[in-house]
């Protein structure tokens, strides 16, 4: 895989908040994903939720749209991507009708990051230590008593590997894939590479 540019990571609201903020520098995926394979140096680029959109008439507001036919896509924090490859922030979607699109379906016009990989190094997933919990993007409130992840996931813990396993649960439901399975995975090592 070395050298691909257009490998896709799929990255959910908190996620992409902690990485834009540059408190989020590691990702852990499965052994079984196509990301074991990533090597120091390859980059890959980031799929969001998002809304269809193009310009209403009077060049202003914004019109919902379907996929093959938006001008632009609005992330959930309100940055607007643009097919021609500009961004702009803008006001998060607060309509609850909006139809939005999986960031699975989400494509590369309308990736507004990429990351660059600069190291990569296979574990078991309970190997984790508090300072690459941090890594992962969880955060130290009250004084370092206790941790938290960035908006809009809730819950503060008293131990942070603790809060990487409730996450961790989150997304990996199947049996050998939860933490208590203690599945191998791939840690890579990011920075933003926009």
């Amino acid at each position: 895989m070395a050298g691909v540019t257009d490998y896709p990571v799929i990255l959910d609201p908190s996620a992409m908040r902690g990485l834009l903020a540059g408190e989020k520098t590691e990702l852990r995926r499965l052994v079984a994903s196509p990301l074991a394979a990533c090597r120091p140096g390859d980059r890959l680029w980031v799929r969001e939720s998002c809304v269809a959109a193009r310009l209403a008439p009077d060049g202003r507001s914004e019109e919902s749209a379907r996929l093959r036919n938006a001008e632009l896509v609005v992330l959930a924090d309100g940055w607007r991507q643009y097919r021609d490859g500009s961004g702009r922030a803008g006001a998060p979607p607060t309509n609850r009708r909006l139809l939005w699109t999986p960031a699975i379906l989400m494509p590369r016009w309308a990736s507004r990051a990429s990351l660059l990989i600069e190291a990569a190094r296979v574990e078991p997933l309970q190997a984790i230590r508090p300072e690459q919990v941090r890594a992962e993007g969880l955060r130290p409130v009250c004084a370092g008593l206790l941790w938290r992840w960035p908006p809009p996931v809730r819950g503060l813990w008293r131990d942070p590997v603790a809060a990487f396993a409730a996450m961790w649960d989150r997304h990996h439901a199947t049996p050998g894939t939860r933490w208590r399975d203690d599945p191998a995975v791939v840690v890579l090592r990011v920075r933003l590479d926009r």
